[in-house]
């Protein structure tokens, strides 16, 4: 009698999927060697929801993260790079390259979409004919109670500007 009441708790739980993983190139400032590199690794490895992280140091250093935004927000992961043990004085800082499609036309929704997280992150233009854009994250300040991802996420960017008529891809996305 146990198993029929039982059974159907294991079905109705199997069928809850756990979000899709997602990987993301974060662009990484203050890495100047080998032991640079072992320290962003380990800090960012170190985050709940983090399931593989690459860092490489060439001519600009920059991280594969594959996470679970279900559990870690893109700003808790720039958080972790930051908060990486600075072995050249400076924090490491971490940032995403994303280009805006039609940026020209569309420069004032870009930045009243940013405006919404002034508090969260900066936006930079590098390139307004390209659409090319960075996004600097300011530190974050993250409950440790509380679970579950804190603080931006790309996902509530590319929501936001889907009913702006605005279109964001990040550079290097899924590498």
């Amino acid at each position: 009698m146990r198993f029929f009441f039982v059974f159907p708790l294991i079905v109705a739980f199997s069928s809850v999927r756990a979000a899709e993983p997602v990987t993301r190139t974060f662009y990484v400032s203050g890495i100047e060697c080998g032991s640079c590199v072992y320290m962003v690794q380990q800090s960012v490895a170190e985050t709940k929801g983090v399931q593989d992280v690459t860092v490489i140091q060439i001519i600009d250093g920059y991280a594969n993260v594959t996470f679970d935004p279900a559990v870690v927000s893109d700003q808790q992961i720039a958080q972790a790079v930051r908060e990486a043990y600075p072995l050249h004085g400076m924090p490491y800082l971490a940032t995403l390259k994303l280009s805006v499609t039609d940026y020209a036309a569309k420069a004032a929704k870009v930045e009243a979409l940013f405006a919404a997280w002034k508090d969260a992150l900066k936006l930079e233009v590098i390139d307004k004919a390209k659409g090319e854009v960075l996004v600097h994250f300011l530190p974050l300040e993250a409950d440790k109670k509380k679970a579950g991802p804190q603080g931006w996420r790309f996902t509530q960017l590319v929501e936001a500007a889907k009913k702006e008529g605005v279109e964001f891809k990040l550079e290097r996305e899924g590498e």
